[in-house]
């Protein structure tokens, strides 16, 4: 296969920031859009050179699309990622990968079987300066790592949008939490405790039906501890630390892509180091589908189904401190 030919469904905010990063990627052509409406598909298609536009169940019959990404609201992601294997194609999933664990367990069960690719799009774990904090940590540069704080907020205004819409499976832990417990994970593995606390307010103090501010506090065998925090009622930063024994890690805004860090010593020494930024952060990502694909890889070494299946045990565990 010289080109990894790949299919989008969803036209939303999601889509409109990754179209770009395709044509910045060698090996991969976003070739056609699946969507509810064509009329909108079109419209979105024709703004980002996109040559096709289908309905979802006449792209994922196409013998010529390899890649299915799918970029859709949270709710349908695994009913979608299902189909997409069912017809032989590999699945690119945006985050959140699905509504839970078990969701992502059928998915992956399902793409083993079919001996696809499929991938969670946590973008993250491709960032180059994410990945240079964790050679950092491996190599001992601020001791004994034992603190991560990280944080995702802003308010955002009642109405329409899918994250104040339940059936959308709206809410700020499975949207902007995923990313504070991604750096989490990549620090510390899997908790042992996790303790939340938040709500489901909105701007005039009704239940909106889904979380609207989440604080977090993972606990892990070994004393260490992550306190992170998310919301869609208040602007929080949108930077991540990692303290250790010798130092202090700060990942620059918005910490999730930029490729900025700063290496803080406690008599005040500070060293700040800037990676390589490709387009909108995407193409590390998509250059890594199409190596795994290539090689016959069912699953990224830097992104493995265990890490996935990982994440999306602590955000059931966060929901279920909730309550």
């Amino acid at each position: 296969m010289d080109t990894v030919r790949c299919g989008m469904l969803g036209a939303g905010w999601m889509g409109n920031a990754i179209a770009g990063d395709f044509s910045l990627c060698e090996g991969i052509e976003l070739a056609a859009l699946g969507s509810r409406s064509l009329e909108s598909g079109r419209v979105f298609a024709e703004e980002h050179g996109i040559p096709l536009v289908l309905p979802v169940d006449e792209l994922l019959s196409r013998s010529d699309i390899d890649l299915i990404y799918v970029a859709t609201p949270n709710h349908n992601h695994a009913e979608l990622a299902l189909a997409a294997i069912e017809a032989g194609k590999h699945v690119l999933v945006e985050k959140p990968f699905t509504m839970t664990e078990a969701e992502s367990h059928a998915v992956f069960d399902a793409a083993t079987r079919a001996k696809v690719f499929v991938m969670e799009a946590m973008w993250s774990r491709f960032n180059p300066g994410i990945r240079a904090v964790r050679s950092l940590l491996t190599g001992g540069a601020i001791g004994e790592p034992r603190t991560v704080q990280a944080s995702f907020g802003f308010p955002l205004p009642p109405g329409d949008h899918r994250l104040w819409d339940p059936a959308r499976g709206g809410g700020s832990l499975l949207d902007q939490g995923v990313y504070p417990l991604t750096i989490a994970q990549l620090v510390f593995g899997q908790p042992t405790t996790v303790a939340a606390t938040g709500s489901r307010l909105g701007y005039r103090g009704e239940d909106m039906g889904v979380d609207t501010e989440v604080g977090m506090l993972l606990g892990y065998a070994g004393g260490q501890q992550a306190a992170l925090a998310t919301s869609i009622r208040a602007q929080l930063p949108l930077t991540a630390s990692i303290g250790g024994s010798e130092g202090l890690i700060e990942i620059g805004e918005a910490f999730w892509s930029d490729t900025t860090y700063t290496i803080r010593r406690p008599g005040g020494e500070r060293e700040t180091h800037t990676e390589p930024k490709e387009g909108n952060g995407y193409v590390p990502m998509l250059r890594a589908v199409v190596e795994a694909i290539a090689a016959g890889w069912l699953e990224h070494p830097l992104n493995p189904h265990a890490e996935t299946l990982a994440l999306m045990r602590t955000v059931d565990r966060v929901r279920d401190a909730l309550g």
